[in-house]
């Protein structure tokens, strides 16, 4: 059915010795492959993988590295040779304050 070809697009055929195994796109892990054609522990697991995931991407997102944007200021004023007093510019508090929202 239409279904049980679906999950294949998150799982790549990996032959190991005489067994056929599912090898995950997201987290590389091995599954089985039922002789049944059984795919109802693949669903399982890319529902799952894909759930954490987007938990991760969301962490991630949501991450504010201040020493990193420190070092890019730092940066941008040298390279473009700003004067330190670019801090002080309206376009430059804007920019700042969206930050922290």
């Amino acid at each position: 059915s239409a279904v049980k070809t679906i999950v294949w697009n998150y799982f790549e055929t990996v032959p190991i010795l005489d067994l056929k195994k599912a090898r995950c796109v997201y987290c590389k892990c091995l599954l089985r492959v039922d002789l049944m054609d059984e795919t109802s522990h693949l669903h399982a697991h890319v529902k799952s993988s894909l759930k954490k995931k987007n938990q991760v991407n969301k962490v991630k997102s949501q991450a504010f590295d201040q020493q990193r944007l420190k070092k890019k200021l730092v940066s941008m004023i040298i390279v473009h040779e700003n004067p330190l007093s670019i801090v002080d510019h309206v376009g430059f508090k804007n920019y700042s304050s969206s930050l922290r929202s």
